[in-house]
Protein backbone atom coordinates (compact mmCIF):
# COMPACT_ATOMS: atom_id res chain seq x y z
CA UNK A 1 0.00 0.00 0.00
CA UNK A 2 1.81 3.41 -0.87
CA UNK A 3 1.77 6.20 0.80
CA UNK A 4 3.10 9.83 1.15
CA UNK A 5 6.97 9.55 1.20
CA UNK A 6 8.59 10.95 4.15
CA UNK A 7 9.98 14.03 2.63
CA UNK A 8 6.54 15.61 2.74
CA UNK A 9 7.23 15.79 6.23
CA UNK A 10 10.72 16.26 6.46
CA UNK A 11 12.19 17.38 3.46
CA UNK A 12 16.13 17.26 3.54
CA UNK A 13 18.21 19.31 1.41
CA UNK A 14 22.48 18.49 1.53
CA UNK A 15 25.28 20.16 -0.09
CA UNK A 16 29.02 20.64 0.86
CA UNK A 17 29.36 23.84 3.58
CA UNK A 18 32.87 25.76 3.37
CA UNK A 19 34.31 26.44 6.75
CA UNK A 20 34.63 29.37 7.48
CA UNK A 21 38.18 29.44 9.08
CA UNK A 22 40.58 26.35 8.47
CA UNK A 23 43.98 25.46 10.18
CA UNK A 24 46.85 27.07 8.69
CA UNK A 25 50.07 25.80 8.24
CA UNK A 26 52.64 27.59 10.60
CA UNK A 27 54.47 28.99 8.11
CA UNK A 28 58.29 30.85 7.88
CA UNK A 29 58.25 34.45 8.82
CA UNK A 30 61.60 35.92 7.56
CA UNK A 31 63.28 39.21 8.88
CA UNK A 32 65.03 40.55 6.51
CA UNK A 33 66.80 43.66 6.32
CA UNK A 34 66.75 45.12 2.90
CA UNK A 35 65.94 48.70 1.92
CA UNK A 36 63.99 47.99 -0.93
CA UNK A 37 60.44 46.74 1.75
CA UNK A 38 59.09 49.95 2.59
CA UNK A 39 57.61 51.28 6.09
CA UNK A 40 54.27 50.85 4.31
CA UNK A 41 54.41 47.60 3.98
CA UNK A 42 53.97 45.61 7.33
CA UNK A 43 55.06 42.04 5.58
CA UNK A 44 54.79 40.64 2.46
CA UNK A 45 53.03 37.14 1.78
CA UNK A 46 54.38 35.01 -1.09
CA UNK A 47 52.94 32.04 -1.77
CA UNK A 48 54.67 28.74 -3.25
CA UNK A 49 53.64 28.82 -6.87
CA UNK A 50 55.13 32.26 -7.45
CA UNK A 51 57.01 32.43 -4.34
CA UNK A 52 60.74 32.52 -6.18
CA UNK A 53 59.82 34.50 -9.20
CA UNK A 54 57.64 37.15 -6.77
CA UNK A 55 60.83 37.10 -4.76
CA UNK A 56 63.63 37.28 -7.11
CA UNK A 57 61.10 40.86 -8.72
CA UNK A 58 61.47 42.53 -5.48
CA UNK A 59 64.86 41.83 -4.50
CA UNK A 60 66.73 40.13 -7.19
CA UNK A 61 68.50 36.50 -7.08
CA UNK A 62 71.94 37.60 -5.27
CA UNK A 63 70.94 37.82 -1.68
CA UNK A 64 71.21 34.77 0.55
CA UNK A 65 67.49 35.08 1.14
CA UNK A 66 66.87 34.23 -2.30
CA UNK A 67 69.40 30.48 -1.53
CA UNK A 68 67.46 30.15 1.82
CA UNK A 69 64.32 30.26 0.42
CA UNK A 70 65.00 28.24 -2.69
CA UNK A 71 65.72 24.91 0.04
CA UNK A 72 62.56 26.53 2.00
CA UNK A 73 60.26 25.25 -0.99
CA UNK A 74 61.98 22.89 -2.13
CA UNK A 75 61.71 20.77 1.29
CA UNK A 76 59.50 17.50 0.98
CA UNK A 77 57.87 15.88 4.04
CA UNK A 78 57.82 12.12 4.37
CA UNK A 79 54.08 13.06 3.26
CA UNK A 80 54.55 14.53 0.50
CA UNK A 81 54.32 18.02 1.56
CA UNK A 82 56.01 21.16 0.51
CA UNK A 83 56.12 24.75 2.49
CA UNK A 84 52.80 26.41 0.46
CA UNK A 85 53.73 30.30 1.97
CA UNK A 86 56.33 32.63 3.26
CA UNK A 87 55.64 35.75 5.00
CA UNK A 88 58.75 38.43 5.09
CA UNK A 89 58.99 41.11 7.27
CA UNK A 90 61.75 44.25 7.62
CA UNK A 91 63.92 44.53 10.40
CA UNK A 92 65.00 47.89 10.95
CA UNK A 93 68.37 46.86 12.59
CA UNK A 94 69.30 50.19 11.94
CA UNK A 95 67.08 53.44 11.64
CA UNK A 96 65.95 53.61 7.69
CA UNK A 97 65.79 57.20 5.64
CA UNK A 98 62.74 58.03 3.88
CA UNK A 99 62.74 56.78 -0.17
CA UNK A 100 60.59 57.05 -3.17
CA UNK A 101 60.33 54.04 -5.43
CA UNK A 102 59.69 53.86 -9.10
CA UNK A 103 56.66 51.83 -9.97
CA UNK A 104 56.66 52.62 -13.50
CA UNK A 105 59.33 51.79 -16.54
CA UNK A 106 61.14 54.98 -16.79
CA UNK A 107 61.43 56.56 -20.71
CA UNK A 108 64.50 55.47 -22.93
CA UNK A 109 67.67 56.95 -22.21
CA UNK A 110 67.76 58.53 -25.69
CA UNK A 111 64.42 60.63 -25.03
CA UNK A 112 65.96 61.27 -21.49
CA UNK A 113 69.28 62.74 -22.27
CA UNK A 114 67.15 65.40 -24.85
CA UNK A 115 66.25 67.07 -21.68
CA UNK A 116 68.27 69.76 -20.73
CA UNK A 117 65.81 71.45 -17.56
CA UNK A 118 64.27 68.12 -16.53
CA UNK A 119 62.68 68.98 -13.26
CA UNK A 120 60.45 67.85 -10.32
CA UNK A 121 60.02 69.15 -6.61
CA UNK A 122 61.08 67.23 -3.66
CA UNK A 123 60.18 68.13 0.35
CA UNK A 124 62.31 66.18 2.27
CA UNK A 125 61.35 66.05 6.22
CA UNK A 126 59.68 70.03 5.47
CA UNK A 127 62.21 71.64 3.25
CA UNK A 128 61.21 71.44 -0.39
CA UNK A 129 63.27 71.92 -3.36
CA UNK A 130 62.69 72.47 -7.42
CA UNK A 131 65.09 70.50 -8.54
CA UNK A 132 66.55 71.20 -12.43
CA UNK A 133 69.20 68.84 -14.28
CA UNK A 134 70.76 69.07 -17.81
CA UNK A 135 70.84 65.23 -19.11
CA UNK A 136 72.71 65.55 -22.06
CA UNK A 137 75.51 63.81 -20.88
CA UNK A 138 74.11 60.99 -19.49
CA UNK A 139 74.18 57.39 -21.39
CA UNK A 140 72.17 55.13 -19.02
CA UNK A 141 69.80 55.22 -16.43
CA UNK A 142 72.60 54.90 -13.84
CA UNK A 143 74.28 58.15 -15.35
CA UNK A 144 70.66 59.81 -15.04
CA UNK A 145 70.38 58.94 -11.28
CA UNK A 146 74.09 60.41 -10.78
CA UNK A 147 72.90 63.54 -12.41
CA UNK A 148 69.75 63.97 -10.24
CA UNK A 149 72.25 63.15 -7.08
CA UNK A 150 74.46 65.74 -7.19
CA UNK A 151 71.98 68.47 -8.12
CA UNK A 152 69.46 67.58 -4.96
CA UNK A 153 73.08 67.54 -2.68
CA UNK A 154 73.86 71.33 -4.04
CA UNK A 155 71.04 72.58 -1.78
CA UNK A 156 72.77 73.15 1.34
CA UNK A 157 70.27 75.08 2.95
CA UNK A 158 67.99 72.09 2.69
CA UNK A 159 70.26 70.39 5.22
CA UNK A 160 71.64 66.88 5.77
CA UNK A 161 68.30 65.36 4.27
CA UNK A 162 69.21 67.03 0.75
CA UNK A 163 73.22 67.16 1.35
CA UNK A 164 73.75 63.42 2.32
CA UNK A 165 70.27 62.05 -0.46
CA UNK A 166 70.89 59.83 -2.94
CA UNK A 167 69.45 58.41 -5.97
CA UNK A 168 69.88 55.32 -8.00
CA UNK A 169 68.61 53.35 -10.99
CA UNK A 170 68.01 49.92 -9.43
CA UNK A 171 68.32 46.61 -11.93
CA UNK A 172 66.20 45.26 -9.47
CA UNK A 173 62.92 46.46 -9.60
CA UNK A 174 63.94 48.31 -13.25
CA UNK A 175 62.92 51.55 -11.65
CA UNK A 176 64.56 54.81 -9.90
CA UNK A 177 64.89 54.96 -5.83
CA UNK A 178 65.69 58.35 -4.35
CA UNK A 179 66.84 58.56 -0.58
CA UNK A 180 66.60 61.17 1.90
CA UNK A 181 69.59 61.83 3.61
CA UNK A 182 68.88 61.81 7.11
CA UNK A 183 67.03 58.35 9.25
CA UNK A 184 64.67 58.06 12.14
CA UNK A 185 60.93 58.15 12.06
CA UNK A 186 60.02 61.83 12.01
CA UNK A 187 61.64 62.07 8.31
CA UNK A 188 59.06 62.08 4.91
CA UNK A 189 59.61 62.52 1.24
CA UNK A 190 57.60 63.72 -1.16
CA UNK A 191 57.89 64.09 -4.97
CA UNK A 192 55.64 66.43 -7.22
CA UNK A 193 55.68 68.47 -10.00
CA UNK A 194 58.47 71.40 -10.35
CA UNK A 195 57.32 75.28 -10.81
CA UNK A 196 59.52 75.25 -13.87
CA UNK A 197 60.91 73.27 -16.25
CA UNK A 198 60.04 70.28 -18.07
CA UNK A 199 58.41 67.76 -15.68
CA UNK A 200 59.70 64.26 -15.97
CA UNK A 201 58.01 62.56 -12.89
CA UNK A 202 56.05 60.64 -15.41
CA UNK A 203 59.12 59.66 -17.55
CA UNK A 204 61.43 58.69 -14.70
CA UNK A 205 58.60 56.15 -13.78
CA UNK A 206 58.23 57.91 -10.19
CA UNK A 207 54.52 58.49 -11.52
CA UNK A 208 53.30 55.87 -9.74
CA UNK A 209 55.42 55.11 -7.05
CA UNK A 210 55.53 53.28 -3.85
CA UNK A 211 56.68 56.07 -0.47
CA UNK A 212 58.52 55.23 2.34
CA UNK A 213 59.02 57.56 5.51
CA UNK A 214 61.53 56.88 7.70
CA UNK A 215 61.84 54.34 10.24
CA UNK A 216 63.75 54.46 14.20
CA UNK A 217 66.27 51.47 15.34
CA UNK A 218 64.37 48.57 16.43
CA UNK A 219 65.77 45.46 18.66
CA UNK A 220 64.85 42.00 17.26
CA UNK A 221 62.65 41.72 20.30
CA UNK A 222 60.66 44.84 19.33
CA UNK A 223 60.79 43.70 15.40
CA UNK A 224 58.68 40.23 17.11
CA UNK A 225 56.32 42.12 18.75
CA UNK A 226 55.62 44.06 16.09
CA UNK A 227 54.98 41.64 13.34
CA UNK A 228 53.89 37.90 15.03
CA UNK A 229 50.38 38.70 14.51
CA UNK A 230 50.78 38.06 10.69
CA UNK A 231 50.16 34.82 11.09
CA UNK A 232 47.36 34.20 13.80
CA UNK A 233 47.83 30.15 13.84
CA UNK A 234 51.56 30.58 14.52
CA UNK A 235 54.66 30.90 12.76
CA UNK A 236 58.50 30.23 13.32
CA UNK A 237 59.86 33.54 13.17
CA UNK A 238 64.08 33.75 12.43
CA UNK A 239 66.56 35.88 10.21
CA UNK A 240 69.89 35.57 8.21
CA UNK A 241 71.01 38.23 10.16
CA UNK A 242 73.08 38.16 12.99
CA UNK A 243 71.25 38.71 16.14
CA UNK A 244 73.18 39.45 19.57
CA UNK A 245 73.24 37.77 22.19
CA UNK A 246 71.13 40.24 24.52
CA UNK A 247 68.66 40.76 22.08
CA UNK A 248 67.88 37.10 21.55
CA UNK A 249 67.85 36.77 25.40
CA UNK A 250 64.72 39.89 25.36
CA UNK A 251 63.44 38.52 22.37
CA UNK A 252 63.15 34.82 23.71
CA UNK A 253 62.01 36.86 27.23
CA UNK A 254 59.40 38.26 25.06
CA UNK A 255 58.19 35.20 23.54
CA UNK A 256 57.64 33.53 27.04
CA UNK A 257 55.80 36.82 28.70
CA UNK A 258 53.80 38.67 26.13
CA UNK A 259 52.70 36.05 23.00
CA UNK A 260 49.42 34.64 25.45
CA UNK A 261 51.87 33.85 28.18
CA UNK A 262 53.30 30.99 26.21
CA UNK A 263 51.82 28.15 27.10
CA UNK A 264 52.59 24.43 26.55
CA UNK A 265 50.85 25.14 23.16
CA UNK A 266 53.91 27.03 21.51
CA UNK A 267 52.27 27.50 18.58
CA UNK A 268 55.47 30.59 17.88
CA UNK A 269 58.71 29.91 18.24
CA UNK A 270 62.14 31.59 17.22
CA UNK A 271 64.95 29.98 15.42
CA UNK A 272 68.44 31.00 15.71
CA UNK A 273 71.09 29.83 13.96
CA UNK A 274 75.07 29.41 14.48
CA UNK A 275 77.67 28.43 12.29
CA UNK A 276 80.29 28.55 15.58
CA UNK A 277 79.57 26.02 17.88
CA UNK A 278 81.28 27.74 21.08
CA UNK A 279 78.83 30.59 20.25
CA UNK A 280 75.94 27.99 20.00
CA UNK A 281 76.58 26.42 23.32
CA UNK A 282 76.97 29.40 24.98
CA UNK A 283 73.54 31.00 24.31
CA UNK A 284 72.18 27.90 24.17
CA UNK A 285 73.61 27.54 27.74
CA UNK A 286 72.16 30.89 28.79
CA UNK A 287 68.91 30.55 27.41
CA UNK A 288 68.53 26.92 28.54
CA UNK A 289 69.27 28.44 33.12
CA UNK A 290 66.37 31.13 32.43
CA UNK A 291 64.04 27.67 31.69
CA UNK A 292 62.71 29.56 28.64
CA UNK A 293 60.65 27.57 25.77
CA UNK A 294 59.90 28.30 22.39
CA UNK A 295 62.82 28.48 20.75
CA UNK A 296 65.34 26.77 18.99
CA UNK A 297 68.90 26.96 18.19
CA UNK A 298 70.88 25.19 14.90
CA UNK A 299 74.13 24.27 14.44
CA UNK A 300 75.37 25.28 10.82
CA UNK A 301 79.08 25.40 10.00
CA UNK A 302 78.27 25.15 6.58
CA UNK A 303 76.04 27.45 6.38
CA UNK A 304 73.41 25.69 4.93
CA UNK A 305 70.13 27.64 6.58
CA UNK A 306 69.65 24.84 8.66
CA UNK A 307 66.75 27.28 10.80
CA UNK A 308 65.14 27.66 7.13
CA UNK A 309 65.14 23.30 7.22
CA UNK A 310 63.32 23.38 10.80
CA UNK A 311 61.10 26.36 9.83
CA UNK A 312 60.65 23.86 6.39
CA UNK A 313 59.42 21.19 8.44
CA UNK A 314 57.01 22.73 10.54
CA UNK A 315 55.54 24.40 7.95
CA UNK A 316 55.07 21.00 5.67
CA UNK A 317 52.25 19.75 8.96
CA UNK A 318 49.05 19.17 7.02
CA UNK A 319 46.52 19.92 10.38
CA UNK A 320 43.56 19.49 8.12
CA UNK A 321 43.90 16.01 7.35
CA UNK A 322 45.10 15.09 11.24
CA UNK A 323 48.72 15.65 10.53
CA UNK A 324 51.11 15.16 12.79
CA UNK A 325 54.94 15.52 13.20
CA UNK A 326 58.43 14.26 14.63
CA UNK A 327 60.94 16.46 14.09
CA UNK A 328 63.80 13.95 14.43
CA UNK A 329 64.14 11.04 11.95
CA UNK A 330 63.37 13.84 9.18
CA UNK A 331 65.66 12.68 5.94
CA UNK A 332 67.17 16.14 4.17
CA UNK A 333 68.75 16.04 0.50
CA UNK A 334 71.48 18.56 -0.20
CA UNK A 335 72.82 19.04 3.46
CA UNK A 336 76.09 18.43 5.51
CA UNK A 337 75.96 15.87 8.30
CA UNK A 338 78.24 17.11 11.96
CA UNK A 339 78.69 13.62 11.81
CA UNK A 340 82.48 13.47 10.35
CA UNK A 341 84.69 12.89 13.54
CA UNK A 342 86.13 9.36 12.61
CA UNK A 343 89.82 9.81 11.97
CA UNK A 344 92.21 8.32 14.58
CA UNK A 345 93.30 11.91 15.55
CA UNK A 346 89.68 12.46 16.26
CA UNK A 347 89.23 9.24 18.44
CA UNK A 348 92.44 10.05 20.48
CA UNK A 349 91.54 13.72 21.30
CA UNK A 350 88.08 12.37 22.82
CA UNK A 351 86.27 13.61 19.97
CA UNK A 352 83.53 10.55 18.44
CA UNK A 353 80.71 11.68 16.50
CA UNK A 354 78.67 10.46 20.12
CA UNK A 355 80.68 12.43 21.90
CA UNK A 356 79.94 15.48 20.46
CA UNK A 357 76.60 15.03 19.85
CA UNK A 358 75.36 14.26 23.04
CA UNK A 359 77.13 17.31 24.06
CA UNK A 360 74.64 19.75 21.60
CA UNK A 361 71.49 17.36 22.80
CA UNK A 362 72.32 17.85 26.12
CA UNK A 363 72.32 21.89 25.33
CA UNK A 364 68.75 21.28 23.21
CA UNK A 365 70.91 22.34 19.85
CA UNK A 366 69.55 20.96 16.29
CA UNK A 367 71.65 20.23 13.66
CA UNK A 368 71.79 17.74 10.64
CA UNK A 369 73.62 14.09 11.40
CA UNK A 370 74.01 10.94 9.60
CA UNK A 371 72.81 7.39 11.23
CA UNK A 372 74.85 4.08 9.56
CA UNK A 373 77.70 3.31 7.77
CA UNK A 374 78.95 3.48 4.41
CA UNK A 375 76.25 2.98 1.67
CA UNK A 376 73.70 2.50 4.52
CA UNK A 377 74.36 6.03 5.88
CA UNK A 378 71.34 8.14 6.04
CA UNK A 379 71.00 11.84 6.38
CA UNK A 380 68.47 13.18 9.29
CA UNK A 381 67.83 16.10 10.68
CA UNK A 382 66.83 16.28 14.51
CA UNK A 383 67.89 15.25 17.45
CA UNK A 384 68.78 18.65 19.71
CA UNK A 385 64.90 20.28 19.00
CA UNK A 386 63.17 22.58 21.06
CA UNK A 387 64.31 23.97 24.25
CA UNK A 388 62.15 24.16 27.81
CA UNK A 389 59.62 22.29 29.91
CA UNK A 390 56.75 20.95 27.37
CA UNK A 391 59.28 18.18 25.68
CA UNK A 392 60.57 18.32 22.64
CA UNK A 393 59.74 20.34 19.29
CA UNK A 394 56.91 17.92 17.48
CA UNK A 395 55.61 17.51 21.28
CA UNK A 396 54.69 21.41 21.56
CA UNK A 397 54.20 22.03 17.46
CA UNK A 398 51.88 19.29 17.53
CA UNK A 399 50.16 20.06 20.64
CA UNK A 400 49.53 23.78 19.38
CA UNK A 401 47.63 21.84 16.53
CA UNK A 402 45.00 21.10 18.97
CA UNK A 403 44.58 24.74 20.39
CA UNK A 404 44.25 26.34 17.02
CA UNK A 405 41.65 23.59 16.54
CA UNK A 406 39.79 24.30 19.30
CA UNK A 407 39.95 27.87 18.53
CA UNK A 408 38.55 27.25 14.76
CA UNK A 409 35.64 24.79 15.66
CA UNK A 410 34.08 27.52 17.97
CA UNK A 411 34.56 30.55 15.52
CA UNK A 412 33.20 28.53 12.72
CA UNK A 413 30.29 28.12 15.15
CA UNK A 414 30.17 31.14 16.08
CA UNK A 415 29.94 32.62 12.61
CA UNK A 416 28.10 29.72 10.71
CA UNK A 417 25.07 30.09 13.23
CA UNK A 418 22.69 33.26 13.74
CA UNK A 419 23.41 32.75 17.30
CA UNK A 420 24.66 30.13 20.12
CA UNK A 421 23.17 30.60 23.52
CA UNK A 422 24.95 31.38 26.60
CA UNK A 423 22.76 30.00 29.50
CA UNK A 424 21.03 26.71 30.02
CA UNK A 425 21.75 22.77 29.47
CA UNK A 426 20.90 23.08 26.06
CA UNK A 427 24.23 25.51 25.58
CA UNK A 428 26.29 23.76 27.62
CA UNK A 429 25.71 20.21 25.26
CA UNK A 430 25.91 22.44 22.44
CA UNK A 431 29.55 23.26 22.87
CA UNK A 432 29.82 20.15 24.08
CA UNK A 433 29.12 19.24 20.21
CA UNK A 434 31.11 21.66 19.06
CA UNK A 435 34.36 21.04 20.45
CA UNK A 436 34.11 16.61 20.90
CA UNK A 437 35.29 16.45 17.51
CA UNK A 438 38.76 18.17 18.00
CA UNK A 439 39.30 15.63 20.81
CA UNK A 440 38.27 12.92 18.92
CA UNK A 441 41.09 14.09 16.21
CA UNK A 442 43.22 14.72 18.91
CA UNK A 443 43.24 10.70 19.75
CA UNK A 444 43.30 9.31 16.42
CA UNK A 445 46.26 11.20 15.13
CA UNK A 446 48.55 10.70 17.79
CA UNK A 447 48.37 14.26 20.29
CA UNK A 448 46.36 12.89 22.75
CA UNK A 449 47.26 8.98 24.09
CA UNK A 450 44.19 6.97 24.45
CA UNK A 451 44.88 4.08 27.37
CA UNK A 452 47.83 5.93 28.82
CA UNK A 453 49.09 5.74 32.38
CA UNK A 454 48.54 8.55 34.86
CA UNK A 455 51.57 8.93 37.41
CA UNK A 456 50.47 9.20 41.42
CA UNK A 457 51.18 13.07 41.39
CA UNK A 458 48.98 13.98 38.25
CA UNK A 459 46.33 12.04 39.58
CA UNK A 460 46.65 13.79 43.17
CA UNK A 461 46.76 17.24 41.01
CA UNK A 462 43.71 16.19 38.80
CA UNK A 463 41.82 15.02 41.84
CA UNK A 464 42.58 18.95 43.66
CA UNK A 465 41.70 20.94 40.54
CA UNK A 466 38.98 18.96 38.57
CA UNK A 467 37.84 16.05 40.93
CA UNK A 468 38.04 12.30 40.53
CA UNK A 469 35.80 12.47 37.23
CA UNK A 470 38.89 13.93 35.27
CA UNK A 471 41.15 10.82 36.34
CA UNK A 472 38.29 8.28 35.30
CA UNK A 473 37.98 10.31 31.73
CA UNK A 474 41.53 10.65 31.36
CA UNK A 475 42.22 7.16 32.28
CA UNK A 476 39.41 5.82 29.86
CA UNK A 477 39.44 8.20 26.66
CA UNK A 478 42.93 10.21 27.12
CA UNK A 479 41.17 13.85 28.37
CA UNK A 480 38.41 14.94 30.01
CA UNK A 481 36.76 18.17 29.48
CA UNK A 482 33.54 20.68 31.02
CA UNK A 483 31.60 23.85 30.74
CA UNK A 484 31.60 25.40 33.59
CA UNK A 485 29.31 27.20 34.86
CA UNK A 486 28.62 30.91 34.54
CA UNK A 487 29.80 33.51 37.02
CA UNK A 488 28.46 37.35 36.81
CA UNK A 489 31.18 38.16 35.05
CA UNK A 490 31.02 35.25 32.40
CA UNK A 491 27.17 36.64 31.50
CA UNK A 492 28.16 40.34 31.79
CA UNK A 493 31.14 39.46 29.21
CA UNK A 494 28.91 37.10 27.54
CA UNK A 495 31.47 34.65 27.56
CA UNK A 496 31.54 30.30 28.42
CA UNK A 497 34.56 28.78 29.86
CA UNK A 498 35.75 25.64 29.31
CA UNK A 499 38.05 23.43 31.40
CA UNK A 500 39.47 20.80 29.90
CA UNK A 501 43.14 18.14 30.72
CA UNK A 502 44.34 15.52 28.36
CA UNK A 503 47.55 12.70 28.53
CA UNK A 504 50.16 13.97 26.04
CA UNK A 505 50.95 11.13 23.79
CA UNK A 506 53.97 12.15 22.62
CA UNK A 507 56.86 10.58 20.39
CA UNK A 508 59.39 8.13 20.64
CA UNK A 509 62.96 8.91 19.54
CA UNK A 510 64.96 6.23 21.11
CA UNK A 511 64.42 2.33 22.09
CA UNK A 512 66.11 0.58 24.78
CA UNK A 513 66.50 -3.38 24.66
CA UNK A 514 67.77 -5.01 27.59
CA UNK A 515 69.02 -8.54 26.07
CA UNK A 516 70.12 -11.64 27.91
CA UNK A 517 72.39 -13.93 26.47
CA UNK A 518 72.80 -17.54 27.23
CA UNK A 519 74.84 -20.48 26.36
CA UNK A 520 77.80 -18.43 25.56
Amino acid sequence: MSGIPFSKFVPISAKVQKTSFNIEKKHLLLAMVNDLIPTSVPYIELNSSTALIDFTKMFGLHIPEYKALSRYFSFLSKTGNSPDKVIIARWYKTSSAPFIKGLDKADTVDNLKKLSDASFNLTITGKTKDISCDLSSANSYSDIASLFQSKIRENIDGGEQFTNASVLYSPIINGFIITGGTVGKVETILIKEASSGTNVIKQLGLELNEISQGANQETFAEFCNRIYNANTSGFAITTLEQVETEDIVNSVAWLNSSVENQTIYTKNKLIFNFTDVVEAKTIASTLGELNYTGYVITYDPNKEYINILDAAIGATVDFENGGTINFNFQKVSGYTPITTLDTITDYQSNMTNLSFTKELDDLKISYVYSVGVGNQSVIMYGLGLMAGDFGSEDVQLNESWFESSLQNAVMNGLVSLDKMKLQGQDAKQFISTVVLPSFNKAVSNGVISNGGILSDNDKITLSQQLGQDAITAIENNGYYFKVENLTSEDISNRQARLVYAYLSAGVLNKLRINANIYGV
